[in-house]
């Protein structure tokens, strides 16, 4: 909480995340793309091809806040036990249920825990 204490700090670091790791065109699957920061997206230099920040990523079609995401891939990853989708959005104060749920579920299957 200490290094991304409010959503702009998540993702400012999940666009430098992305940036070092790389972005594959959908359309051409040219590998050199340029942040458009204007319009918060990636731009292919071969087709100009625009890729949100989200796509291609386990955060892909979500709405919810880069907090949440972080939060959750803290608290799973530093258990020793299982945590439930109730308790985080118990702690995060989230109304719904399910969109907490799936989110829990991407992050245990990019981990390999689901099959």
């Amino acid at each position: 909480m200490k290094e991304f204490p409010t959503e702009e700090s998540c993702k400012r670091h999940f666009i430098e995340y992305r940036k070092t790791k790389g972005v594959i065109c959908q359309k051409c699957e040219c590998k050199e793309h340029y942040w458009l920061q204007s319009i918060e997206k990636f731009k292919c230099k071969n087709c100009h091809f625009r890729t949100t920040l989200r796509s291609g990523t386990m955060l892909h079609a979500s709405k919810l806040p880069y907090i949440y995401w972080y939060l959750a891939m803290h608290l799973m990853t530093s258990t020793k036990k299982g945590f439930f989708a109730n308790e985080l959005r118990r702690q995060i104060g989230h109304k719904r249920y399910e969109p907490i749920w799936s989110l829990m579920r991407k992050i245990r299957e990019s981990m390999g825990m689901v099959d």
